[in-house]
């Protein structure tokens, strides 16, 4: 494993680090851009330069102050100095340790002089790793670069004081098993199992955020399996009835991370139960109306299957923006026979089918001679029955159709 791909990397930050230089003070690039580099990945050019370094607060503020053309100080009490420069972000940060008490929410952050005792802080050993400014030394004290040569997950400290810390570091155990394919030593998952309750004090929408990471990879399924294994997923997804049934239904399901969900919670309940198991871990109004919508045309389409065009139509119109995630949903849950190519072929045959009506409500208002109202309404329900049940319409067949059925 190399560091040259970090080189252009330290050329670009070489002046600010000659400025810490001059001032006495040693700086680090450190979090996920040393590790990615370390396996060989691509680095996307629009990264932020987190660094870490030996100056307090003030003194990195003056620094970037003279160095940088815009700064920001929001996060100084916890020991960050944002800026930019050009079009980089950057992120210093003072050597620092923190832990959350017992019952708090937010950490309690004290600065160190070591980056060792900085290190020592971090989730995971392939995290806990920095390089020094300018000139590239690697500091790797808890032998992150052997782990990551080796596939293992492991924490700096002893995995209890680790995940005391941050307890929402072993929902990104999960993570960082599934994204670099690792194995997770034993003494990391009986801590995982031990403290689960911990994960209360976590705010509910950084669990949100760290799940919908996990479902976003490409293969989340040894993640998701260490979630289940350590009692994890019941606090992060609620009780699942049948944890080997909800798995095989995630590997199968695709990559779509809003279908993932869906197949996951299949086992919950009604809807309107998914909708309250989400709203309770503070997923968005959005994601939970999506994913109930997704969880009722799935089954829709294994309990009472479109057989005849009408019911087809109806189905493909419910199911709405989310088609291709309901096929895949339905896919998992029962047999849907040839209901995926029979919903392409009718989309295809059929481009109007989700667009707007053929006669808008002006229209209908002047054909009727109504009065806005509850009877337009009706005469708009109408039409859109009559389109599901004959298919496609012209204006005419349209108009001809609402004056006999306003007629009778």
């Amino acid at each position: 494993m190399s560091l040259e791909r970090l080189a252009p990397v330290r050329e670009e930050a070489r002046e600010l680090a000659e400025r810490f230089a001059v001032g006495g003070y040693r700086v680090y690039l450190v979090g996920g851009i040393v590790r990615d580099a370390m396996l060989g990945l691509p680095l996307d050019t629009t990264f932020d330069l987190d660094l870490t370094t030996d100056a307090q607060p003030p003194a990195v503020k003056s620094i970037l102050e003279e160095w940088a053309d815009t700064l920001w100080t929001q996060g100084e009490r916890f020991g960050t100095i944002g800026a930019r420069k050009g079009d980089r972000r950057v992120e210093i940060t003072t050597h620092r340790t923190e832990r959350y008490l017992p019952d708090s929410r937010k950490p309690e952050v004290v600065f160190a002089d070591a980056i060792e005792a900085d290190l020592s802080r971090r989730d995971f050993t392939i995290n806990a790793m920095a390089v020094e400014l300018p000139d590239g030394v690697l500091v790797d004290p808890f032998d992150g670069s052997a782990d990551l040569a080796a596939r293992r997950l492991r924490t700096p400290l002893d995995p209890e004081e680790t995940f005391s810390d941050d307890p929402l570091r072993m929902l990104r155990a999960a993570r960082f098993m599934a994204q670099f394919e690792l194995t997770v030593e034993s003494p990391l998952v009986a801590a995982m199992a031990e403290m689960a309750d911990r994960l209360s004090i976590v705010a509910d929408e950084r669990i949100r955020d760290e799940l919908d990471r996990l479902l976003a990879l490409p293969m989340p399924g040894s993640g998701l399996g260490l979630l289940f294994d350590t009692g994890l997923a019941e606090r992060v997804l609620g009780p699942i009835p049948d944890s080997p049934a909800a798995m095989v239904r995630l590997v199968h399901v695709g990559d779509d991370p809003i279908a993932r969900m869906a197949a996951l919670l299949a086992d919950v309940g009604t809807p309107a139960e998914v909708r309250a198991v989400l709203s309770e871990r503070r997923a968005t109004t959005a994601v939970s109306r999506t994913v109930s919508a997704i969880l009722a045309a799935g089954r829709q389409a294994v309990d009472q299957p479109p057989r005849t065009p009408p019911q087809l139509r109806r189905w493909v119109v419910d199911a709405g923006p989310h088609l291709n995630q309901a096929l895949a949903v339905a896919s998992v849950l029962g047999e849907v026979g040839t209901l995926a190519a029979d919903a392409a072929a009718l989309v295809e045959a059929e481009p109007d089918l989700s667009g707007p009506p053929v006669l808008d409500g002006q229209e209908i208002m002047a054909l009727l001679a109504l009065e806005p109202g509850p009877e337009v309404g009706a005469a708009v329900e109408e039409l859109r029955r009559h389109r599901l049940d004959s298919g496609p319409l012209t204006p005419e067949e349209a108009r001809t159709h609402l004056l006999r059925w306003r007629a009778s």
